[in-house]
């Protein structure tokens, strides 16, 4: 079936890499039909409701009815409108028209409004979903909306909502992103690793997808502070003492991590380059075969040659703005 999903701006590749990566942990048969700006068309082999919900980025998406070309203009909208069922997808309950950015200005909302508006009735209006209309990139996407994300729960997670507070800690919607790229997988009951788990926001996101997990850290106040916020979302505060460099476990399916950077967060006992070189190698030593992690470290880092030493092979490395002066890189590796 084909699906248009559109996508967060907030960042130019993290968005469709986290869809795909959840398709991917979930064995989700797809192909990329179309990568426009801000929106694709994905072929699926069954319905990506499930899979959406787990990502952060996909803002909506839903069942596509077709694509036409903006140099077409309505005329090519209502030839869409006409040749799709909207009946047999239950109808629709008003439009929703979007332009990504300045793409196709010579298409106007109430020109799309009208020609909607005296299709109405084939289009059975009074149904219960949004008619999506989306210009971007030289082409019109319309699709009826079946899902859209929902960000409250994201909002009751934030950093100064949980009972234990520690400063610098990731949103949830960055550790949403991480935990998904690392391709953990709910369905095959993968359990995910956080070697540096802090206050616990990569545990409560991997709690809240449904995965298994366990968090390790240095600092027994951390530690402490990491398991009573776990405890107050309903999730059990699987959390272990001990450090990035001797993890007490010895397999895991999946690691999604945030290390030290030496500004707010700095090691204790090592200094940065030696503490990244021992965290890759132990990490590489837990972690299973064609297992992924994913962490986040310093532009100015000099990790690939690190990263390569230890075994893995690097999937993907995006530069990620946080504030300021700071820019970090966000690897994806894989054990091989």
């Amino acid at each position: 079936m084909l699906y248009y999903v559109y996508l967060s701006g907030e960042h130019r590749e993290l968005p469709l890499l986290e869809l795909r990566a959840v398709m991917e942990a979930e064995r989700v048969g797809y192909k990329l039909v179309a990568h426009l700006d801000q929106v694709v068309i994905v072929d699926s082999s069954e319905p990506l409701e499930d899979v959406l919900s787990r990502t952060v980025l996909s803002k909506y998406a839903g069942v596509l009815l077709g694509v036409s070309e903006v140099v077409d203009g309505v005329q090519g909208i209502e030839k869409v409108l006409r040749d799709s069922d909207v009946c047999s997808h239950g109808g629709y309950d008003y439009v929703n028209f979007r332009r990504v950015k300045q793409y196709g200005s010579q298409v106007s909302y109430e020109d799309v409004l009208r020609v909607v508006n005296e299709l109405s009735e084939s289009l059975c209006r009074g149904g219960s979903k949004r008619l999506d209309i989306i210009v971007s990139e030289g082409c019109v996407v319309v699709g009826l909306r079946t899902y859209e994300r929902d960000l409250r729960p994201y909002r009751a997670r934030e950093p100064a909502e949980r009972p234990f507070y520690s400063p610098g800690t990731m949103t949830p919607y960055m550790a949403r992103v991480f935990v998904n790229l690392s391709r953990a997988s709910v369905r095959e009951g993968h359990v995910i690793l956080d070697s540096f788990c802090g206050a616990g926001g990569f545990l409560l996101e991997a709690c809240s997808v449904g995965l298994r997990y366990v968090g390790v850290e240095v600092d027994p106040k951390l530690a402490e502070g990491a398991a009573r916020n776990l405890a107050h979302y309903g999730c059990v505060p699987e959390v272990v003492g001990g450090d990035a460099c001797h993890i007490p476990l010895d397999r895991v399916d999946a690691i999604a991590t945030d290390p030290p950077y030496g500004r707010m967060s700095k090691p204790a006992d090592m200094d940065l380059i030696n503490l990244m070189k021992c965290f890759l190698g132990e990490s590489y030593r837990v972690l299973r075969k064609n297992g992924y992690m994913v962490f986040a470290q310093r532009i100015d880092m000099p990790l690939e040659e690190m990263i390569i030493n230890a075994g893995f092979t690097i999937v993907e490395r995006i530069p990620n703005w946080v504030h300021g002066s700071l820019t970090r890189d966000i690897f994806v590796v894989r054990k091989e």
